[in-house]
Formats: structure tokens, sequence, C-alpha cells
């Protein structure tokens, strides 16, 4: 019984002096760091109105992003929206044959991803962003997402991944 005793005293006298160590220890400036603090998304949205334009350079202006935007645009727009309370801007895109849809913050994403859509890893890249493709009704949803940014491009089914992807390359904001 008494070695009982004696262990667990020499146990708390040792747990003690770990406590006062790291106590001692313990560097009063690093308290007030934000390194572990969560940061907020880097700006808010207000309303802009709409931009309508087949210009690839005027689009991205507009979303205030780099977008992927095919060689030739048939129409384009930027328009304001919301989601969850937040503005956000959404980008709609058509060539002959693709539609390019894009949301900007990236938190806003889920309004460019469909339900029923069930998306899948891809082992290809679009400008070294990883892809997700899904196939719905005669059509191919391709996603992938910038640190800014969510895009969707669509294509018709019986179009094959590089013919899909082809000519889309991305437009910086001037």
């Amino acid at each position: 019984m008494m070695k009982k005793l004696a262990s667990f005293l020499m146990a708390l006298i040792l747990m003690t002096a770990f406590y006062l160590y790291a106590l001692l220890r313990e560097d009063e400036g690093t308290k007030g760091t934000d390194r572990w603090v969560v940061a907020s998304e880097e700006s808010i949205f207000k309303a802009q109105g709409s931009t309508i334009s087949n210009q690839a350079a005027a689009l991205s202006a507009a979303m205030g992003v780099s977008l992927p935007l095919p060689n030739e645009i048939i129409s384009g727009e930027v328009t304001d929206g919301k989601y969850h309370g937040y503005y956000v801007r959404e980008l709609h895109v058509k060539d002959e044959q693709r539609i390019v849809r894009g949301v900007r913050p990236v938190s806003a994403a889920p309004m460019l991803r469909d339900k029923e859509l069930a998306f899948s890893q891809s082992d290809k890249t679009l400008m070294s962003y990883p892809l997700l493709f899904a196939q719905q009704n005669e059509r191919t949803y391709y996603y992938f997402s910038t640190d800014s940014a969510a895009f969707v491009i669509e294509a018709p089914a019986g179009m094959s991944q590089s013919d899909a992807l082809e000519g889309i390359t991305m437009t910086e904001p001037k």
C-alpha cells in the first residue's frame, strides 16, 4: 500500500513539475498572434449590375478574377446574385457547343452543381486545376475551382473530353 501511495505522489510531483515548466516557458508575445485565426473572405461583394459582352476581357473584368473562357464567345453575361444572403458574381458564357458557368467567391460553388449530378474524379486537369466530371441527359459537365471562383464547363455528351476542353483559356482581368 505504501508503494502505491509513494508512486502516486511521485507521479503527481512530476506532473506538477512539467506543468510549471510549461507555464514558465510560455512566451507572452505569442499569445496575441493571429496564427490560428480563420480568415474571412478577402473582399465583400456589392451589387454591381449586369455586364453583357462577347469580349473575354470585359467579362473577366466584371468578375474580377481569371476566367476559363472559350476562344470564340457567342454570348456572355456577368450578373449579381445572392447565396446565403451574400452577394456573388455569376458568369454565363456560350460558344457554339459549350456553356461555361462560374461563380465568385468559391464558397458559393454549390450554386453551380445540380443536385442530380454525381461528380467523379477525373485524371485530367485544366490549366493544372483538377477536374471533376459528370454526365446527365446528353450533356457532360466538367467542374473545377480556383482560389477565388468555381466553374462548370458543360459540353455535349458525344464530345470527347479533349475536344470539350480544347480552346478554353484563362483570361486575366485588366
